[in-house]
């Protein structure tokens, strides 16, 4: 029997580069922004930082900022694999919200925000996505991603903060899916996780040391096992 029998299957989890509404502190949820200069920049880095990490699968939400960070790193990797698009990966629809900064969103939906912000899971955007069916769609990605990996494998997930949390949550089997909102995704931030058989093991969570370091120190860095 192979060493990598005896491998977890290894998932990084990559949030999409910057974008100018990110930038901006506006709400961006299923509304297609691309990546800005600065998202670019940071999605080369990414790709930098995982040129040594060549995955067996690559899903993206089809968003644009998603997948062309998806595709930014893959130019860096020497793996041949195509960017598969998954619609569960999308962001949260936040419905009337999106395009809007905090600051208007809490003029014209004052109670709304109030009690999203207190408790997402159980409060709605108007004309947005419940966070019932974030939470589905998430539980779909998850089973996908882990069906398709094996042992000793890796796979990259290129996605959004909203659904993100989601995805890591159904990954770690936490059934109180408040716990998701304490965790923090930033542009281009690496997360890793290991599945060994059915059990998960969380390596990594938020890494940004590729867009904060010079790119000779990133080249040096380095996902072995």
């Amino acid at each position: 029997m192979s060493e990598d029998a005896y491998a977890p299957h290894r998932i990084f989890l990559i949030r999409h580069g910057e974008t100018d509404w990110n930038r901006d502190f506006r709400y961006q949820g299923i509304s297609d922004i691309e990546l800005n200069e600065t998202g670019r920049e940071q999605a080369r880095l990414a790709g930098i930082r995982l040129a040594g990490t060549v995955p067996a699968n690559v899903y993206s939400s089809p968003l644009s900022r998603a997948r062309r960070t998806a595709e930014i790193i893959m130019e860096h990797n020497r793996g041949d694999i195509g960017v598969e698009l998954c619609g569960d990966l999308r962001e949260v629809s936040f419905g009337k919200w999106e395009g809007l900064p905090a600051s208007e969103v809490e003029k014209r939906y004052p109670d709304t925000l109030s009690a999203w912000r207190a408790a997402p899971f159980s409060a709605t955007p108007e004309g947005g996505e419940p966070f019932a069916e974030v939470r589905e769609r998430s539980k779909k990605a998850a089973r996908l991603v882990i069906s398709a990996g094996r042992p000793g494998s890796v796979t990259f997930v290129v996605a959004h903060g909203g659904v993100m949390r989601a995805f890591l949550a159904s990954l770690m089997n936490i059934e109180d899916f408040s716990l998701m909102w304490r965790m923090r995704f930033d542009n281009c931030s690496i997360s890793v996780l290991d599945i060994w058989g059915t059990r998960p093991s969380m390596l990594l969570l938020n890494d940004t040391n590729h867009i904060r370091l010079e790119e000779d120190e990133i080249s040096r860095m380095s996902f072995s096992r």
